[in-house]
Order: structure tokens, then sequence, then C-alpha cells
């Protein structure tokens, strides 16, 4: 099955159009891939190219496997120094990031991302056959995961405070890491975290977000989940201004094992890709 490509969501904003006096600025920031044009490529990528696959929970789907892209203006038309973790969350409840064809929007988008501040869970419904809902946890995992020590002892760690003490330690660190999955807390779970894995880096004073999903819903969550790692990234430079004044937020680079569409998505994701909302 073969789909269109539709414009991407920057291209056709009345700002950026084509026009011969548009700054070198201008012509860099459309250059550069925002989230939406990236899930509209990755969406296309896994209808045309994928496989039907069947989850170990029953759910059927269609998956393309080893996914990488980057994130490079997550912020669209805003300027990195100038929009502040408040800012952005406001202006996704006001819709001024949403994504045309995204089924979360405005207020339920913004809830989504401020998850990382107020620690809140975020519940899904429970499936067709009874199962329990499934719950996002990463910002306890982030701030609040229970891990056993080298001296056999339980404890929490707050791993976004580590991540900040890494890199105010050494800006060019490569080890300001936050595990996000737990073989003790998950050995025996049916519902794990997608996302897995999220490093820091500082170069040439931009920060970069790389993280790797085991598994992510390409139509219900993937543009959510952008936003959630692009407010963690604001946020990060915020905490660390004192340090590094001139720090900016660069971007995300992506990465994920299965990558999907699920079966009861198909069609509205085809009209996605199709141009059709």
């Amino acid at each position: 099955m073969k789909y269109k490509v539709i414009t991407p969501e920057y291209e056709i904003d009345k700002d950026y159009k084509q026009d011969e006096k548009m700054s070198e600025k201008d012509k860099l920031v459309k250059k550069m891939k925002s989230i939406s044009e990236n899930w509209y490529i990755l969406l296309k990528n896994v209808l045309e190219n994928g496989e039907k696959h069947t989850k170990d929970d029953g759910d059927k789907l269609i998956e393309y496997m080893g996914n990488h892209c980057m994130i490079s203006n997550p912020l669209k038309k805003y300027e990195p120094m100038q929009i502040s973790s408040k800012m952005f969350l406001d202006l996704i409840r006001n819709g001024e990031f949403d994504v045309e064809g995204y089924p979360l929007k405005g207020s339920a988008l913004a809830d989504y991302v401020e998850q990382f501040d107020n620690n809140k869970y975020i519940y899904l419904e429970e499936d067709a056959n009874g199962d329990k809902p499934f719950i996002y946890t990463y910002s306890e995992r982030m701030k609040n995961i229970q891990l056993c020590t080298r001296g056999g002892h339980n404890d929490y760690f707050n791993q976004y405070e580590i991540i900040k003490r890494r890199l105010i330690e050494h800006m060019g660190s490569n080890r300001a890491v936050a595990t996000l999955y737990s073989a003790g807390l998950d050995e025996t779970e049916q519902h794990i975290p997608c996302l897995n894995w999220i490093q820091a880096t500082i170069r040439n004073n931009k920060l970069l977000l790389h993280v790797m999903f085991r598994s992510n819903d390409c139509y219900g969550a993937w543009v959510s989940n952008m936003y959630f790692i692009s407010f963690i990234g604001i946020r990060l430079v915020e905490d660390l201004k004192s340090v590094y004044p001139s720090l900016t937020f660069e971007g995300i680079n992506y990465n994920s094992t299965s990558l999907h569409v699920y079966e009861y998505d198909l069609s509205q994701a085809e009209k996605v890709v199709n141009g059709v909302f």
C-alpha cells in the first residue's frame, strides 16, 4: 500500500513560506526537522514498510524494527534561549504545538507533558480483555526509582539530579544517563516502561537528549513522548543556566526498537499519511 507524502507542518506555516526576503536564520529553521515532520515521516514508513506482528499481550499491529531520527527543531519558530519550561507548557496547553492528525491536543497533551513536574501517573483505560490499564511512570522512574545499591540495600535515586551533577562536574561528560527500566521492579510486570534510557550530552553549548525506546506507539503516543522529552531538555537547560549561561536545547536523538501502529488505529493513521484529517 502506497501513500502520498503530506506537507510538513513547518512548511505550511504562514510565517515560513518561501520568500525572497527570508533571512538566513529562517531558511535554516525550515531545513531543521520538527517533531511533526519527523512524525509524518516515521508514520508513513511504518505503514509502507512495516510488518504484521502480534505482541505477547495479544495486541495486533504493524511494526517497523530499528528506527532513528534527529529532532533538530522541537520548539518550531521559538528561540531556545527565550522559551522557558513554563512558557512551553502554556503554549502546548493553548494548542500552539498541536500536530494536525495527532489524537492528543491542547490541555490533554499538556497534562501528559506536565507529569514530569507533578509526578502524576498517566493511566490509560483497560484493554478489551479487562487487563489493568497501562500506567506511564516516566517521572517516578527519573526522579524516585528504587534500586539495589552495591551494599545490597534498596535505596531511592533521583536520576534527573544525577544527570545535572554529572554535567556540572564536566560539561563534556558522557555519563549523564538515566535508566528507566529496572529488572528488579519490572521482572513480572505486564506493563513496563517503553522509554528505557535517556542520555544528556553538551557539545558547543548545546544540550542534546539521546533516547531509546524498546517499544513505541507511533500513532497514539510518539508526539506526546517527544514533547515530554523536550520539556525535560528545556528544564535541564534552565537548571544548568547558572553554570552554563549560553546553554541552549538542541533537540532529540531518537532511537527505538519496535515502532508500530496498532490494528485498531490503522484507519486513522492511514488518513494522516494521506493528508485526510
